[in-house]
């Protein structure tokens, strides 16, 4: 418990899971406070410019529905333009390029230009979500503490999951999701060493935002029944499904072609991005924002004005030009309203024995749940969000039963995968590590390294000794700013030629009798590199510099190890 030698020694924090939980706890408390603050924030400003409540855009008048996305975008545009090229990068593709390419460094002051976008997208009524930023945001308290503490790769990786995870939490009040997401949606992949201090961040952010916010109601699920299997029900299903797998698919190709105008200047479209919500907002103005106030409308019983499938077909039209041009914000909001009215579309079109109202609230998170997992390619995380939303796993088994549908058929037959993967590709980036790189990523330097012994060119003969009794194979000679590798083992074979008569090499120190290491055993002058790469960069190096070993200096601990390209070979082989 001793947590100043933790500190002093913290370059070891990825094996330490009490440290490393600490600082997953402070993840958690710096992403809740943030979400809070954005929610708040947003809430507050809405509510203030709408006539009723914060997403009270059917309350404008026309005129009003149009310029309040375009003045908005014009904001967006106008800051934009004047932030270093460097700094505009957001969102999720971005944070799984610096994961993959700059070992999770995320700067803070992309995260700052984030959540000032996320406000302005969110106040404007683009159909934009809060995850995408709350993502990024996390995430970058999680790297910035992670480099402030020089963890390596294994320590930078697990803050920056809590911090992804504390983040969805704080913003959802769903702190299962959240670790889910981060697995699946920015990892693609599970790590159980890992878990505990996510799931650390997770809970302390689902608390924060709890007590802060109140506790979530999204919904009214008081007519919600055990959902029925039978033939009329199955149909409904299928129904269901095939609108979800259409609306995915209409869903990535628009942003494909969005993807495809990255030429276009960046006022262009954004100003673009502002007139198209404002054109659709003039005519279905349930479109706009979060649109969750029109899903609870139907739960409740009220008609609305435009039909089902043109809002749902309106929300995947606004949602992929304002994110496909540029626009920050997230989707995951925008996909739970979608799949939301596509299930309520459904659940009107077919006749099962079940009570309308119930029917309705089942298809609508049915919906909610296909939606998300097929656009994320997230199944475990929609499912646990619908559940820890709703606080009901009524809609599991159905859910499931959807999901595997939608998610194969995109799969397989539109050959999609999940959204943020495809703009990966479409940018060229690699949005998954190879088999090499995920085997270097989940090691630390210390499980493949050898431990030195910084010794003095001229040595005792009981120091030699001593190093052959702990263990010690190499031990390092710093001379002229450099160091020497000398072989322990072969220095023991040189004080046994002692028998034989005196050695050219045997000298004296402080009037006892010693050796002169270097005339003694050939060394091999070794370059040291900083403990802060991880064993993918080490690998990189040694290639790029043609060496086979290379010493890794932890400065907080004052230790050298040594890392060859056969100690690594021999660990991806066995990987």
């Amino acid at each position: 418990m001793d947590f100043i030698e933790r500190w002093r020694n913290r370059e070891i924090a990825a094996d330490d899971l009490l440290l490393l939980s600490g600082l997953a706890l402070i993840c958690g408390v710096l992403s809740g406070l943030t979400m809070t603050g954005l929610v708040e924030l947003v809430s507050w400003v809405s509510s203030s410019l709408l006539p009723n409540h914060a997403e009270d855009y059917e309350g404008l008048a026309p005129e009003y529905r149009f310029l309040l996305p375009v003045v908005a975008c014009g904001v967006l545009a106008f800051i934009w333009y004047w932030i270093p090229q460097r700094n505009r990068g957001v969102g999720i593709p971005f944070l799984v390029e610096r994961l993959n390419y700059h070992q999770g460094h995320l700067p803070f002051i992309n995260a700052l230009v984030q959540f000032v976008g996320a406000v302005l997208s969110l106040i404007g009524g683009l159909s934009v979500g809060k995850e995408s930023p709350a993502v990024h945001i996390g995430a970058t308290f999680g790297s910035q503490i992670a480099q402030r503490f020089r963890l390596s790769y294994i320590g930078v990786d697990t803050l920056v999951a809590s911090g992804i995870a504390g983040a969805i939490s704080a913003a959802f009040q769903t702190p299962l999701a959240g670790v889910l997401f981060a697995y699946e949606v920015i990892y693609h992949e599970y790590r159980l060493r890992m878990v505990l201090p996510i799931l650390l961040s997770a809970i302390v952010a689902t608390g924060i935002s709890q007590g802060l916010l109140g506790r979530f109601e999204l919904f009214d699920l008081h007519t919600l029944t055990l959902p029925i299997y039978n033939v009329d029900m199955l149909m409904a299903y299928a129904v269901l499904a095939l609108l979800v797998v259409l609306a995915s698919a209409v869903f990535y190709q628009l942003q494909r072609f969005c993807w495809t105008l990255a030429p276009v200047p960046m006022p262009i479209r954004f100003i673009t991005a502002g007139v198209l919500t404002g054109a659709v907002g003039i005519l279905v103005p349930q479109a706009l924002g979060s649109s969750y106030d029109t899903l609870n409308a139907l739960l409740l019983g009220e008609a609305l004005m435009v039909p089902l499938l043109l809002l749902a077909f309106a929300k995947v039209f606004l949602t992929s030009t304002a994110i496909g041009l540029g626009i920050p914000g997230g989707m995951i909001g925008p996909t739970f309203v979608i799949g939301g009215l596509l299930g309520a579309q459904v659940s009107l079109m077919v006749e099962t024995p079940m009570q309308p109202m119930a029917e309705m609230t089942l298809f609508v998170l049915l919906g909610m749940a296909s939606m998300m997992a097929t656009v994320f390619q997230a199944p475990l995380a929609a499912i646990v969000a619908i559940v820890e939303m709703t606080h009901t796993s009524q809609t599991i088994g159905p859910a499931i039963l959807i999901i595997v549908v939608t998610c194969t058929a995109v799969r397989l037959l539109l050959h999609q995968d999940s959204i943020f993967v495809e703009r990966m590709n479409a940018l060229g980036l690699v949005s998954e590590w190879s088999p090499v790189q995920r085997v270097l990523r989940q090691h630390d330097i210390r499980g493949v390294a050898t431990r030195i012994e910084i010794i003095p060119e001229l040595l005792h003969f009981e120091r030699v000794r001593d190093l052959a009794s702990s263990m010690i194979d190499y031990g390092a000679i710093q001379k002229d700013e450099r160091y020497i590798i000398v072989s322990v083992s072969e220095m023991l074979e040189k004080l046994q030629e002692l028998d034989v008569g005196p050695q050219p090499w045997l000298t004296a120190k402080d009037d006892r009798q010693a050796m002169d290491v270097l005339q003694a055993v050939v060394g091999k002058p070794v370059q040291v590199v900083d403990s802060t790469l991880s064993l993918a960069e080490l690998l990189s190096w040694l290639h790029e510099h043609e060496q086979h070993q290379v010493l890794v200096n932890f400065t907080q601990s004052q230790e050298l190890w040594l890392v060859t390209s056969k100690q690594l070979d021999h660990m991806l082989l066995k990987g």
